[in-house]
């Protein structure tokens, strides 16, 4: 995945983030013990397994932004490395409904505050993402992980809800990158959400080009 710009104001960006945090917050408001035990549209994860790793990343990434403020830069994303992130979402997978929904509900809204906390003369301090980025390009990081993983629980969200700020942005971003790495890959006809939703791995129609894992 390309290192997303930071070419609309740092302030909105913030605000498309709340907003999927909040649509997240609604569904999850209604999930059921028996529907967060279920599988998820990725492979082997249940719903509780996606709710966990939403908890967990906006924990990461809260590690980077309040590294920023405090100029104490976060060494690594996950402490413990892949294996430890592994094992906190697979710990935290079988919890109640309820206690998903918390999670998330805590560790989302907490992002988001801390985020808010950079100030501009800070935008550019470079953050210890698994590509180069910056404290500007926090607040994209956490978009997708929202946007993405929502429709992932397979509940009542979908590719045609995400947001159109949020699909022109991230086709913006990645079909170039496609382009630049993959140049033999045929790019689909299909509407932007569906576009979208092909280039990440989790196409909505059969018969199409097959495209590289995600994240490029």
């Amino acid at each position: 995945m390309t290192a997303p710009q930071t070419d609309q104001s740092y302030a909105h960006l913030l605000e498309e983030v709340a907003a999927s945090q909040r649509a997240l917050e609604s569904t999850l408001e209604k999930l059921t013990d028996q529907q967060a035990r279920e599988p998820s549209r990725l492979p082997g994860w249940s719903r509780g397994h996606v709710v966990t790793h939403l908890a967990r990343n906006a924990d990461a990434l809260n590690r980077f932004a309040v590294g920023v403020v405090t100029g104490e830069p976060a060494p690594e994303m996950y402490p413990g490395g892949p294996a430890a992130r592994a094992a906190a979402i697979e710990e935290g997978a079988g919890r109640p409904a309820e206690l998903l929904a918390a999670d998330v509900r805590f560790a989302g809204r907490r992002v988001i505050e801390s985020l808010r906390d950079i100030t501009a003369d800070r935008y550019a301090t470079p953050v210890n993402w698994r590509k180069p980025v910056t404290a500007g390009d926090v607040p994209v990081l956490r978009w997708r992980e929202l946007e993405i993983h929502h429709v992932d629980l397979g509940l009542d969200y979908a590719v045609d809800d995400w947001p159109e700020s949020f699909v022109e942005r991230t086709l913006g971003t990645e079909l170039p990158e496609l382009r630049a790495l993959h140049p033999g890959v045929t790019v689909p006809d299909l509407p932007q959400p569906e576009l979208l939703a092909w280039l990440i791995g989790r196409p909505t129609r059969t018969g199409l080009p097959a495209v590289p894992a995600w994240p490029f």
